[in-house]
This record gives C-alpha cells, structure tokens and sequence, in this order.
C-alpha cells in the first residue's frame, strides 16, 4: 500500500481535516483487513518545526521530513525523550499497531500527551520533566493575613489561675535554708512581692496522684533548678518568664501545672484548645507532644500537635472533635486561623517555648497575629535559653507587669559543666579519618549525634558509615516530615546509634541518652556552638562533645569563635589545647 492510496482513501473519505478518528480507522480495517497486519513504518519522524504544512497531493517525499526542533537532527521513532507526536506517514505507510488520530497534518500515530515536550504552550507547561513545575502553590506568601478580635464583644468563658498550694514542709521552710536553695543552684527569682517559694522534693510539689505516679515511673531522682522554682511560679497564675540553659528540664516546668490548670477549667466541648504551646520548629513540637502524652493519656485530655509537613486535613478533624491541648508551630497555626478552622478563644494558658530561637528565625509578626487572637486575661509563659534585649522588649509588652521572672546560671553564654570538651585541631583532609578512628575506639551502644553544615555532605558521610558498617542514618531540612519522625525513631530506640544531622536538630532535640556530640567544624557563633552541644547530657546526666577545627581553612569568623571558646573552657574548668590558644591569639 503507498502512500498515494492513504490519501486517495481519506480525501475520498472527507475525513482528513475533520472527520472523526472512528471513521477513518473502521473505513481502513474494512478495506485492508489483514493486510494491515503487513504494514511496518521503520522510521517516523517529527514536522513541529513546519506548523503550516498540509497534506501532500502527489508525493509526500517532495516535503522535508524527519527534522527535530530540540536535537537539531533525524532520530527515529522514540527514542528522543523531546519527541514531538505530531508527525505525518513516510514513504513506507502507517504503522497498524499504533492507532492513530487527526490533525491539520493528516493521521498522525495516538499517544498520551506530553505537556514538557510542547513548546506552543504557555511558560508553565513547556518545561522538561527533571526541573521543578510552575504551580501556584510554589508561590504562597509567609504573611498569612489573619481577622483582629475585638475582645469587648466576646463572651469569654471564666478561668480560673491561682492553685498555689505547698506542703507543710515547703510552706514552713525558714528562709535562711530557702537561700541556701538559691544560692546552690545559682538560682535568681525577680518579680513584686510575694514571690514563691522553691520546692525541694516531688512531693513537696502538690500534684494530683496520677501526676505523682507517672513522675515516679519516669524514676526522677529531683526536680531540677528550674522545676524547684518554675513549678510554684507557674502555679500562682501569674506570668513568668524563665530563662535556663539547654537540657535543664523547661518543659515540665510549664507541663505539669499546665495540667492542673486545665482541670480546673469548664470542659471543651468541640474546638479548643485551653492550653496552646507555640515551638519554633516541627521536631520540638513533636518533642513536646510526647513528652505531654503520658500525663494527657492519665487525665483523659486531648492533645494535638499541630505542625507543618503532615496532613491539615488530619489535624483540623483532630481539633475540631475538641482538644485541651495544641502543640503548634506558628506557620501551620496561622493556617488554620486565617481560614477560620479554628479559634483560640478559649486559651488560658499560653506558652512560648524556645522564645529565643522563633525571634531568631523571624517568627516575631506570626507571634504577633497569634497573641491577638487569644483572650487578655491569658496566663502568658515564656522560655528561653538566653534573655537578649528582643526577649525583654516582648516579655514586657506582652506579660502582666507582676510577671515572675527566673534565671537559672549566668546571663552570660556558659556550656553545661557536665559535657566534657575535646577540641582536635587539623588539616581538612585529615577530619574524616580522624572521625572514623573515634567512632571505631567506641562501644556500638553509645549514641553519637554528628553535625555537618551541608546537607549533601550529611548524606554522603551517613553512606560512608553504613559502608563501613555503622548504624547510621541523616537528618536535614530537605527530608519530609514523615522521614524525619522515622529516623528520629530509629535513633530513639537504637535501631542506628548515629545521627549526621544539620542544625535542623541543633535546638529542641531532646534525647536523654546521647553519650557523644561531634562538630566536624567550628560552626558560626559561640551560641551555636553551646546548643549543639546541649543535646548532650539531657536532664543531669553526663556527656562528650568532639570539636574539629581545620587549620588550612581559618577566617576572621572562625579565629573569633576559637578566641570565645578559649574563654567559655576555661570558664567551665576545662582544658585548652594549644593548638585553638595559639589561633585564639591570632585575633
């Protein structure tokens, strides 16, 4: 069959412009029938680049065929990854295997559409498939636009805050023993009269019975600085603000009277929630929650941590059964407000937990918009592990003036004494198999969390490991969330003793038994450096931290950073190698 009778038969036909494909393809089965089956097409190739081309009269081989618009040359039938479908028959006829349809070249073979390989379609759809698609959800606005509230109309429900109440012991202790108290600790409370007294005991702290049980469970051995204050402070209904280095225990500071105050409240039927916690990140936030779950599960509250990478849907049916408790990331919760899913009238109880970290990542107009929606006679709560100026000028602004304020050590960046240091000072080169050499010196139980500023690097030395045999795994900000929950379990339970992880873990991980926390160089500031190392000796254990600094690589940053860790190890009684003295003094 030539060429010339495919086109006698579709102008006979009337359906070479317009007529439908079923037309055309039952007229050619009823006219041919098997010898259809004989036909073969070797080579078809593209005519995208001749768009007003029609259909041959007399011979198609007088037409320039076979010319690629993206190789620039004749390739056959599919094997171009930028092959355009629009094509004419050959010399030889149709191909019968593929059926085909009609355009203003004539039938042309059928195949799903490939939107990367038009480049007639708008910008948006004539990329190719390896780069990332222009969609409008790429293009979202960080400013979440959310209604103000005008409290003088609202009905607010009536809370109530105030549940001091101490045990004969405390409430009798002499003062000159609560000094004592203070003074071990290095504690500072500051505030108008009368200020609280410490606990010494778990017992001294008037808990309910199902709080004291799960306590006992957790074998605690004593509260720590912070909770011997915190908890009588927090119980007083006013506000507080409580500054404590990394790993000393804030959590349960404001968890456990946060308990005692929801209990206290009328119940909650569906929305909520009472007491809301504000975490800068998604993996604090999931700390918090299961740090809160044992103590919710006992009384019967609801808890629902809110956050992004995982589904709203699933966390708007969550809170829209009712919830006590929310565990939010200020992102995801200013979703669910601008959207009117959700309502913070009933929040009593509010808490900024690493307040210092969401000012340093620029979270200061979400808190805003977030505070505005939550009633004035709230009890406010904040943490941090410093008290910079930004801090005191939010404290100020947005805590009663009777707020109660605890400080736990020095204002100044200080190391927890219970991390032993090491600084190791050498070529680049010489880092990853001096690494290598520390992990094989340990026992494969110990926990190892290693920081790397790369992410690809972060993966590729995971690898390493894993080749090497060693249960390692890597956390960075490019993995989803649901990555992430899975390797931080893994870690949690032992499944891999070694983490590579970015700063994305720096702040808010709180794993009790991380025995080593490795730098494979000096990070920025002295402030990263210390909560880097805080993921160690969690809770008034013990801990290691493995400093590496490069020689060949030194900058005016990095020899600023050895001058200030001079002086933070001697500050805390620990050796100063020579080798980070003698760069210290190259200041």
């Amino acid at each position: 069959m030539s060429i010339n009778s495919v086109n006698r038969i579709c102008r006979t036909t009337n359906v070479w412009r317009n007529g439908p494909v079923s037309r055309c393809f039952s007229f050619i089965n009823s006219k041919f029938g098997s010898k259809r089956d004989r036909l073969n097409v070797e080579k078809v190739y593209s005519l995208n680049s001749y768009p007003s081309y029609d259909p041959p009269v007399n011979n198609v081989s007088t037409y320039p065929v076979g010319y690629n618009t993206v190789d620039q040359q004749v390739q056959p039938f599919g094997q171009v990854p930028s092959y355009n479908y629009n094509v004419v028959p050959n010399q030889y006829g149709f191909q019968p295997s593929i059926p085909f349809t009609l355009n203003s070249y004539g039938p042309v073979p059928y195949s799903r559409p490939n939107y990367f390989n038009n480049y007639n379609r708008p910008f948006k759809f004539n990329r190719r498939p390896g780069f990332r698609r222009y969609t409008m959800s790429t293009q979202k606005s960080f400013d979440i636009p959310v209604s103000s509230v005008d409290w003088n109309k609202e009905e607010l429900v009536e809370i109530k805050k105030d549940f001091y109440d101490l045990s004969y012991e405390a409430d009798s202790r002499p003062g000159e023993e609560i000094e004592q108290i203070l003074s071990s600790h290095n504690i500072t409370i500051e505030g108008e009269h009368p200020l609280p007294k410490p606990v010494n005991t778990f017992d001294e702290a008037v808990f309910n019975e199902p709080i004291q049980n799960i306590i006992k469970q957790s074998k605690f051995v004593e509260p720590t600085p912070i909770q011997k204050v915190g908890w009588t402070s927090c119980l007083t209904g006013r506000d507080v603000v409580g500054v404590s280095q990394t790993g000393s225990g804030k959590t349960l500071t404001f968890l456990l009277p946060g308990m005692l105050h929801l209990m206290a409240q009328p119940p909650v039927g569906k929305g909520g929630p009472i007491m809301l916690v504000l975490a800068p990140t998604r993996e604090l936030c999931l700390q918090i929650s299961d740090e809160a779950l044992p103590y919710s599960k006992m009384l019967n509250l609801r808890l629902v941590p809110v956050y992004g990478g995982a589904s709203k849907y699933v966390q708007m049916k969550q809170f829209e059964n009712g919830a006590e408790i929310m565990v939010a990331t200020p992102g995801r919760l200013l979703e669910f407000l601008s959207t009117g899913s959700l309502k913070l009238n009933r929040v009593s109880y509010f808490v900024m937990d690493e307040a210092d970290r969401m000012l340093d990542m620029g979270f200061e107009p979400q808190i805003r918009k977030i505070i505005g929606q939550i009633r004035p006679d709230r009890q406010t709560l904040m943490f941090s592990a410093t008290w910079p100026k930004e801090i005191r000028r939010l404290a100020s602004e947005f805590c009663k003036p009777d707020f109660i304020y605890i400080q736990v050590g020095d204002l100044e960046l200080t190391a927890n004494q219970n991390i032993t240091q090491k600084v190791q000072v050498m070529d680049s080169f010489e880092i990853k198999d001096s690494l290598f050499s520390f992990l094989e010196s340990l026992s494969p139980a110990k926990k190892v969390l290693i920081f790397s500023d790369l992410k690809s690097f972060s993966d590729q030395l995971a690898s390493n490991l894993r080749y090497r045999k060693f249960r390692a795994a890597s956390l960075h900000g490019d993995k989803s969330q649901a990555q992430r929950e899975r390797i931080l379990k893994m870690f949690r339970t032992g499944e891999c003793n070694i983490l590579v992880a970015t700063d994305v873990a720096a702040r808010g991980l709180d794993i009790k038994d991380i025995d080593y926390v490795v730098n494979l160089d000096a990070p920025k500031t002295l402030l990263d450096y210390i909560h880097r190392i805080g993921r160690t000796a969690r809770g008034g254990s013990k801990g290691n931290s493995l400093l590496f600094i490069a020689r060949d690589t030194l900058n005016p940053s990095k020899v600023k950073f050895a001058q200030d860790l001079s002086n933070l190890l001697s500050k805390v009684n620990q050796d100063v190698p020579p080798e980070l003295q003698s760069i210290a003094n190259a200041l």
